[in-house]
């Protein structure tokens, strides 16, 4: 499959497949400009490792004064305390008082048209015509949250007739248990500080409506200039909480590894195996479908069980494994039923089987998946996964990395012969374009090691890891279900650490991709950690137009950091959400809530706005009528000022 479609070269007519180099970028927008990397080859221009991220006349080049007015206005009031902790109350009462109009009205004209590209997918058309001016794609992202909406006021209190003494003690304290299936735990958004979507449904219309969604923004990244990306989350399509049942069983199986591994040594031989059945053989539980993909024995601790399980654990009969091959050999469809097997002869024993209706709901699910995937290849465009959850984060990851080892591959796939520098290496050659991306989320305390175990399976797999690199977005939802649980928190104590992970994953992601093994998609606001990749990437040699590294931040934030990457050349997204007004008020609500942001990175877009638009009233005449009564200035004047006034 081709990286890039065949674009007409804008010299010559003849058909090229290569992004062409940018240019360096002037004041007025010319049409060199409009066309940069969508089909026209002027000649290369050295990329710079130190850019400057405060050129506030080029990065809101193209926009008019009403846009930046309406952008400082958004971020003031996210910026505004007391506006962040009541504007859910204020849009309710707005909404009753006046009505859905008026209301909702004045949420499409603020914080909709800063935040969103539009309502439908095909909306996101007039967004690119201003956004690829300046070298930024697309990533098409549907924001709808219809199931959200059930959870953004608190529940009822159930009473102890209702859910029993402990449930009904828990209601009346106002606290309600996070599952996946009530992930919000009958808080608002606002209370639970969630800054990403969360879906509650096993309603299989609701599903299907966000696979045609899906399916829609697909086709229409297909037909944007350039790379097309769309994001995707496996709890749209799904019951969340059998993603969270197959998660529990995933990380089981993979946990007990250790357990079968008697010496630590990282591998687990038959002798070993044998040697943990027979001691637990005592403690295993009869009943139940115990049997192993390929045994119809009905006892766990049957000689033939025991046999047919290690055959199926070792295929290559090299009389021992290790963790990847361990997690090789898991099969999402029968992994309760392994997990049941595995967990009996540990001693332990866990109700893990699927329902009949539960085995029909993930095969809907693996369908719908299938459905996305296929329409993304064969439209060229990469899928992203998205990070949801820790407790669903098992079972998404074991998706995506079957996904990935059927589709990142080489002609041939996987199965293709080793070539002679060692098993799973691969060659210049053979290197493989990633389609479908997995998501890192930095602030869990094992990112670096899923990161290093999942790189080293790729190698041997023979495919192309595609991996987006985040710090994470379910940071109180995920301290709050630890302490309900009573488990130690997922979650890093402090935010040191998480940029600490952050920066060592970018370190080995960068490295992969040097080597042909990775592709990287880094979604960050954080100006250091893209100066960092910058930095990284000219030393290591990485083209900006060549190499599959993207940088990725969302509509409405961080435009220093967007526009100035796509001026000078590197690969760069802005995440594109749609969706009716009234169903993307959640996705909204949480870009208010991002006070992190904003008491930072916010702070200087707002710094820039102002500048821009002193710079306009003072200095432009094509923007002010105070600039055009005023006497000349030199000609130059708006360069030194803009580059100057923020330093």
């Amino acid at each position: 499959m081709k990286l890039y479609r065949t674009l007409p070269n804008a010299k010559s007519g003849s058909p090229t497949t290569r992004l062409p180099p940018c240019f360096r970028r002037t004041r007025m927008l010319s049409p060199v400009q409009v066309f940069r990397r969508y089909g026209f080859e002027p000649d290369k221009v050295k990329q710079e490792e130190n850019l400057t991220f405060t050129d506030h006349a080029a990065i809101f080049e193209g926009r008019d004064n009403g846009d930046l007015l309406r952008a400082l206005l958004v971020l003031h009031l996210c910026a505004t305390p007391s506006f962040v902790e009541s504007c859910e109350g204020l849009l309710e009462a707005a909404r009753r008082l006046l009505g859905d109009g008026p209301a909702l009205g004045a949420v499409r004209e603020t914080f909709y048209k800063h935040f969103c590209a539009g309502q439908e997918a095909a909306d996101v058309w007039a967004r690119m015509n201003a956004l690829r001016a300046h070298g930024i794609g697309a990533i098409l992202d549907y924001a709808e949250e219809e199931d959200l909406l059930k959870y953004t006021k608190p529940q009822q209190k159930q009473t102890q007739t209702q859910a029993g003494n402990q449930e009904g003690a828990a209601a009346e304290g106002g606290d309600v248990v996070v599952t996946a299936r009530r992930p919000l735990g009958g808080e608002t958004i606002i209370q639970s500080r969630v800054a990403a979507r969360t879906y509650d449904s096993a309603d299989e219309d609701l599903c299907e409506r966000h696979t045609a969604a899906f399916l829609s923004a697909i086709d229409t990244a297909a037909t944007l200039p350039g790379q097309g990306f769309a994001a995707i989350k496996l709890s749209a399509l799904g019951d969340p909480g059998l993603l969270e049942h197959l998660a529990g069983a995933v990380e089981g199986v993979q946990q007990l590894f250790q357990t079968y591994d008697l010496d630590g040594d990282g591998h687990v031989t038959q002798e070993e195996f044998d040697t943990c059945f027979q001691k637990l053989a005592a403690q295993q539980q009869q009943g139940g479908s115990s049997s192993p993909p390929s045994s119809s024995s009905s006892s766990s601790s049957s000689l033939q069980e025991r046999t047919e399980l290690w055959r199926w654990l070792d295929p290559e009969r090299q009389g021992f494994i290790d963790y990847i091959s361990w997690t090789q050999r898991l099969d999402l469809g029968q992994l309760p039923a392994l997990a049941a097997s595995l967990e009996r002869q540990a001693g332990r024993g866990r109700t893990w089987e699927l329902s009949p209706s539960e085995k029909l709901e993930l095969q809907a699910l693996l369908g719908r998946l299938e459905r996305l995937v296929e329409r993304a290849v064969s439209k060229g465009v990469k899928l992203m996964i998205d990070a949801e959850q820790s407790s669903l984060r098992p079972a998404i990851d074991h998706i995506a990395h079957e996904l990935m080892r059927r589709h990142n591959t080489v002609p041939g796939g996987p199965a293709s012969v080793a070539s002679e520098t060692g098993p799973g290496a691969v060659s210049g050659e053979e290197q493989a374009e990633a389609v479908i991306f997995t998501t890192y989320q930095t602030y869990l305390r094992d990112c670096r090691q899923r990161l290093g175990a999942d790189l080293d399976r790729a190698r041997r797999e023979r495919y192309t890891l595609g991996a987006k690199l985040v710090r994470g977005a379910y940071l109180h939802l995920e301290r709050r279900r630890a302490a309900e649980s009573g488990r130690p928190s997922p979650v890093w104590d402090r935010i040191e650490q998480t940029h600490a992970a952050f920066d060592d994953c970018l370190a080995t992601l960068l490295g992969a991709v040097q080597g042909g093994r990775a592709e990287l998609m880094l979604g960050s606001h954080n100006q250091g950690s893209v100066e960092a990749a910058v930095g990284a990437m000219t030393r290591l040699g990485l083209d900006p137009e060549e190499a599959p590294v993207y940088f990725g931040q969302l509509m409405g934030m961080a435009d220093n950091l967007s526009f100035t990457l796509g001026q000078h050349g590197y690969r760069v997204f802005k995440y594109c959400p749609y969706g009716s007004v009234e169903k993307v008020i959640p996705y909204l609500l949480r870009r208010v809530n991002e006070n992190q942001y904003i008491l930072k990175g916010g702070k200087r877009d707002v710094e820039l706005l102002w500048a821009e638009l002193r710079r306009r009233a003072l200095h432009d005449p094509a923007h002010s009528p105070l600039a055009r009564l005023l006497p000349p200035l030199q000609q130059d004047s708006a360069s030194s000022s803009s580059s100057s006034s923020l330093a």
